[in-house]
């Protein structure tokens, strides 16, 4: 019994080895079960990773250094631009700092700064800073610019300057003097584009040329914020006052009632009154004689001129107008005046060109113009050729001072020794309407007899068969000098 016993043990404890050996039972099987779920716990622990808390990343933090921001939020600021500093605290790493969406200039240690233009009235600044993780915060105030737009304030010292009263000047040189006051100071005064000299405490000088007429005085002051401001202000340089014009006289005579031999006219009177009207209302003449048709006899018309002979002095001006019949007397080889006494072809009755020419040259006026719109007129050119002084369109001062002082003897002539047309235009003869014309419509305040005789003959060549003649009356005491009309103010 005792044997079976112990057989029956040993087969119990070598069966599980037995089986292993023979591959019938698991390897497993040889660990003990309550200890398989530990190891499995173990591995799934091994396999599933520790979760991490999220980070927070705080915004970066922005202040203002420059301008002082008071609580009311609200900047005050009185010029056109201001500059904004800060310095952006716990960035992370700053991307970008953006003051009004452009970027600031960033310094070191997260400084920054930013020029910003300002208009008048109210401006929002907004200041924006960025960091690495793109985490923005901005910062936002107003800034109230009350800008100064305005210019200096000018006043003129010298000339004294009043509204509605002319300032006149003698000289070619003039002085202007003035004053410039600005809260911001002054940095320029500019007067006709030229830079005046200019004290610390805003007084300004500065010497200008005038020239003859209106001259037209700009004054134009800049502060040191660079706003400006213009005054503006007429000079008027008179020639008179340069030239130093004495009295000026005409004699104008017209005939239409011719008799016997001569046949009338029809414009010569309207002629002589449409130029002494013109003299009378337009120009500076102290007297106008007129001789028309009865009154123009050969006896009177040279009374008037032993008159002027003996009235005029070296200091006047002195026009002459003839408009009536002219003839020529081939045999003689000289032209004449037909006075409205004339009543046969007899030279006995005419004043002659010669007669007229020693009487032009016996006046001692210092100029002297005769104007004929007659027949042959330009007979009373014969001679060699003469000179005078020529017109200088780009230093008007200097020629009008130049021809006046000069002593002139000219004649402007409808035609030259041929026959011209009594017709032409509104009750004038063609000659005589274009210069009527030319005086009329004249707006200089300055008009030599060049200028007058360019103004129109080209009008009335190219309208008639005649052709205006404007020459030196030789041997008569011309010295080159010009005839000068002026207008009246």
């Amino acid at each position: 019994m005792k044997k079976i016993i112990i057989l029956l043990s040993c087969l119990i404890f070598y069966q599980p080895i037995f089986a292993q050996l023979s591959g019938s039972t698991k390897p497993g099987r040889l660990i003990p079960k309550k200890e398989q779920p530990k190891k499995e716990e173990i591995k799934k622990e091994e396999i599933q990773p520790k979760k991490e808390k999220e980070e927070i990343i705080p915004a970066p933090k922005i202040t203002i250094l420059d301008p002082s921001i008071p609580k009311s939020n609200e900047v005050k600021h009185k010029e056109s631009s201001i500059t904004v500093r800060g310095k952006v605290f716990n960035a992370r790493g700053v991307k970008e700092i953006t003051v009004n969406n452009n970027d600031a200039t960033l310094l070191k240690d997260n400084l920054f700064f930013s020029n910003v233009q300002l208009t008048s009235g109210e401006n929002l600044i907004v200041v924006r800073a960025t960091n690495q993780k793109d985490v923005s915060s901005e910062v936002i105030f107003r800034v109230l610019a009350n800008l100064d737009q305005e210019g200096p304030s000018i006043v003129i010292t010298d000339p004294q300057v009043q509204r509605g009263i002319k300032i006149i000047r003698k000289s070619e040189l003039v002085t202007i003097k003035g004053k410039a006051t600005d809260p911001n100071g002054v940095l320029e005064v500019i007067v006709n584009n030229q830079k005046a000299k200019l004290t610390t405490k805003g007084d300004f000088s500065t010497n200008l040329n005038l020239q003859i007429g209106d001259n037209p005085i700009i004054v134009k002051a800049v502060d040191n914020k660079f706003n400006a401001s213009v005054d503006t202000f007429f000079i008027t340089r008179k020639l008179e006052e340069v030239i130093s014009a004495g009295r000026y006289f005409a004699l104008v005579i017209g005939i239409n009632s011719y008799s016997g031999y001569w046949t009338p006219l029809k414009n010569a009177v309207n002629d002589a009154e449409g130029l002494a009207n013109i003299l009378q209302t337009k120009y500076n003449f102290d007297e106008v004689f007129m001789l028309l048709d009865e009154q123009a006899t050969r006896r009177n018309i040279i009374h008037k001129f032993e008159w002027l002979a003996d009235n005029t002095t070296k200091d006047d001006n002195v026009l002459i107008f003839y408009a009536g019949h002219g003839q020529f007397n081939k045999g003689l080889n000289k032209g004449y005046w037909v006075p409205v006494d004339a009543q046969s072809n007899s030279v006995a009755d005419y004043i002659s060109n010669n007669d007229v020419k020693t009487f032009v040259g016996g006046i001692p006026a210092k100029h002297t113009l005769l104007i004929t719109d007659a027949c042959f007129a330009g007979d009373i050119f014969r001679g060699s050729k003469t000179e005078s002084i020529k017109f200088d369109p780009n230093n008007m001062e200097k020629y009008y001072r130049e021809v006046y002082r000069k002593q002139s003897r000219l004649a402007l002539t409808s035609g030259g020794v041929e026959e011209v047309s009594d017709a032409g235009y509104n009750d004038h003869s063609i000659f005589t309407y274009y210069l009527l014309k030319a005086l009329e419509e004249n707006d200089k305040k300055y008009f030599d007899a060049n200028q007058l005789f360019n103004e129109f003959r080209i009008a009335v060549t190219n309208n008639s068969e005649q052709t205006p003649m404007l020459q030196v009356i030789r041997d008569t005491n011309d010295e080159g000098g010009q005839f000068i009309f002026i207008k009246k103010e």
